[in-house]
């Protein structure tokens, strides 16, 4: 994970940005649940949890501001919430998601 946040930091200063310890608490996040695809709420919860101070529009901003920096990736998969994900080579993500009709 520190290798991890080495890039990211890295990346976020690049472009103007520093890693505050509300973004990092919200990175931290993501990178603890890489592959769960959260929402936005999941991870205020998760986040609140040990930052209790942090409130839902923090949430909501940095992860706008991570999908713009392309740090993340926000998905649609139709049942009306983003989804996140962490995007650690920022380049074009493809892979597949599949979703149950049935069940």
């Amino acid at each position: 994970m520190d290798n991890t946040m080495t890039i990211l930091k890295e990346s976020l200063k690049t472009k103007g940005y520093k890693l505050t310890p509300q973004r990092k608490a919200i990175l931290d996040v993501i990178i603890e649940h890489k592959g769960e695809h959260l929402t936005s709420e999941e991870i205020y919860d998760i986040v609140k949890a040990t930052k209790p101070e942090i409130g839902l529009a923090t949430v909501y901003r940095t992860l706008i501001l991570f999908e713009d920096l392309d740090v993340v990736y926000r998905h649609n998969f139709g049942d009306g919430c983003g989804r996140y994900e962490l995007n650690l080579n920022g380049e074009e993500h493809q892979h597949h998601h599949l979703i149950c009709n049935s069940c």
